[in-house]
């Protein structure tokens, strides 16, 4: 671990029974630092970031936070906030409320949530999104998902442009209706 690094795991494993869900991991994130896990679908991303959180604990390795071993450490009693894909979305809030959460509660001055969370709706390609409900962003903005692979499979046949799709179920839309 570097005088420099924040978070840092070394040689850190986690097993259910005989399947390794995340095995000998080393890494480390400088503080401020902006770091993405990419991944299949059930490679172990969750699980590496519930073991940062502290909701599961490593079987082999260990995991430093500014220095400091967390092995033992609760959830409750780390500096780091975990926000989950869907559950965590706070109907009640607006999106700036939403993202601003975690650093309201982390006592931050207003000019400096304010400035974080334009950081980060310009970062995720969302600014001018801030005041809208959670429910609100476009569908296919909050899904990340091309609205293509929504379009149900009798809209789509080999070689249709997407706009040929769009239309043939705006077609039967309006057939249905009359």
């Amino acid at each position: 671990m570097a005088r420099d690094d924040y978070i840092s795991m070394t040689h850190t494993s986690k097993h259910f029974g005989s399947v390794k869900a995340v095995d000998d991991v080393t890494f480390d994130i400088g503080e401020g630092e902006f770091f993405s896990l990419l991944g299949a679908s059930g490679c172990g991303k969750t699980t590496l970031l519930r073991m940062l959180a502290g909701f599961e604990q490593p079987t082999l390795g260990n995991i430093f936070i500014d220095g400091q071993p967390q092995a033992g450490v609760p959830p409750h009693h780390r500096p780091v906030n975990m926000v989950f894909q869907n559950y965590a979305i706070f109907p009640h809030l607006n999106v700036n409320r939403n993202i601003a959460y975690g650093m309201r509660k982390s006592g931050l001055s207003k000019a400096e949530i304010d400035r974080r969370v334009d950081e980060m709706l310009n970062l995720i390609k969302l600014p001018g999104y801030g005041a809208r409900a959670a429910h609100q962003p476009a569908g296919r903005r909050r899904r990340g998902r091309p609205p293509a692979v929504r379009w149900p499979a009798s809209a789509r046949r080999p070689g249709a442009r997407p706009d040929q799709a769009a239309q043939g179920v705006a077609a039967r839309r309006a057939a249905r209706r009359s």
